[in-house]
């Protein structure tokens, strides 16, 4: 647990831990992985756009089996890379159990990873910048994919879909008007785009795995609170839930709210250290 101090309240980080998002029996758990996106159909892909595309689907293949790789629980197994013919209302429709059993048949699979589809775009923002000798406009642009994905059981069942976002800067640039933007061009974006498809590749296999986070507490200060919060600085929980008790019961009504909620922060950073 960490403590930030400011002017007038505490701020603290308490540690949580959080079960998987996707829960899968492992001994080993062998997964094969199926792309039912078809970057080479002009109706889904531009053709000029269709290499970032197929970088994207590599990429987050191969971020997969980075991941998987270091751990003997999986077995991956890349499967159909591109999987032709997948009209587009059909992307995200959940498959049959019988086309995910034959597919697990054959690759002698438990599970079936699908890449369902990608969408890759930019996002924009513009800062004003002033030197001294004029103002000049800068406009920031950030490429982001959004992979769509799915797991199924060898019989069919769907475990879990999920939905990766990923982005990271691309480039800056001068801009004339924040009205008017030039989207930069998606085709010459594939070199920035590897990286982040195959981190956001990892980023699911970690959905597989418990973890841990420091979310961020307020914890209310005053001179009520000094001597409570100098026992939560010295992460004595007891002896600051004995102070913060009878404040709960103030006959100042904001004094009784602070204290309730200080008391409820130290209640839960004492039970994230059990």
């Amino acid at each position: 647990m960490m403590i930030f101090i400011s002017s007038c309240n505490d701020y603290i980080f308490v540690t949580k831990s959080y079960d998987p998002e996707i829960k899968v029996n492992n001994d080993p758990l062998i997964l094969v992985f199926i792309n039912q996106f078809d970057y080479t159909d002009p109706e889904l892909v531009k053709e000029r756009r269709s290499a970032t595309y197929k970088a994207g689907v590599s990429e987050f293949a191969g971020g997969l089996k980075s991941s998987f790789s270091g751990d003997s629980s999986f077995i991956f197994i890349l499967g159909d890379t591109l999987k032709k013919g997948t009209a587009r209302d059909q992307l995200t429709a959940q498959l049959s159990a019988d086309t995910i059993s034959a597919i697990c048949r054959r690759s002698h699979s438990g599970s079936v990873i699908t890449f369902d589809s990608l969408a890759i775009g930019f996002t924009n923002d513009t800062e004003v910048i002033d030197d001294g000798f004029g103002e000049e406009k800068i406009k920031t642009f950030d490429i982001y994919g959004r992979f769509y994905v799915s797991l199924y059981n060898a019989d069919g069942t769907l475990i879990n879909r999920s939905v990766v976002d990923k982005s990271t800067f691309y480039k800056s640039r001068q801009t004339i008007s924040a009205l008017i933007t030039i989207q930069p061009s998606i085709a010459k974006a594939v070199d920035s785009f590897r990286p982040l498809a195959f981190q956001a590749g990892k980023e699911y296999v970690s959905k597989f795995y418990p973890k841990t986070v420091n979310e961020p507490r307020i914890v209310y200060g005053g001179k009520e609170f000094a001597e409570s919060n100098r026992f939560i600085m010295l992460r004595n929980w007891d002896k600051a839930a004995e102070l913060l008790e009878p404040l709960k019961n103030s006959p100042n009504q904001k004094t009784a709210m602070k204290a309730l909620h200080n008391l409820d922060v130290v209640r839960e950073a004492a039970a994230s250290k059990k």
